[in-house]
């Protein structure tokens, strides 16, 4: 999977050092998609993974403005969800979200959703095995 980065130099490149082993970890490293992470503050958000259909791709949106192992932690969490919407287990339409079949308003409370406990459940594990390379 091709990616880049953009944004600060010193923490683009911890996070292109980390980044290969995350790929590998969830078994992206052969995948056809592509995907940008760009280094800006996002509001409150840690991080944000958007699809963008046009070209295959996703933009991966990080805020800089956190510790390393933060934003390692973050980068794992959105290549989580960049791996479901890959596979098409995530899906996001106007209205809904569709994980694994199922519909899910945009209401839904953020915790309740099945793919945020599943970034949650694998980001720390592969920002630990990825720092460890």
């Amino acid at each position: 999977m091709e990616f880049s980065i953009k944004g600060n130099s010193l923490k683009a490149k911890f996070i292109r050092a980390i980044v290969p082993s995350m790929l590998t970890q969830l078994k992206l490293n052969n995948s056809s998609k592509c995907f940008v992470i760009n280094l800006e503050k996002n509001g409150d958000n840690f991080g944000t993974t958007i699809p963008i259909d046009a070209v295959g791709g996703y933009m991966i949106l990080i805020n800089p403005s956190k510790k390393l192992a933060e934003i390692a932690s973050t980068v794992a969490h959105e290549l989580v969800h960049l791996k479901q919407m890959a596979k098409g287990q995530l899906k996001h339409t106007p209205d809904h979200y569709i994980w694994m079949g199922k519909k899910y308003p945009k209401t839904t409370a953020y915790l309740d959703m099945p793919w945020e406990q599943e970034a949650f459940a694998k980001q720390e594990l592969i920002m630990r095995r990825a720092i460890e390379e």
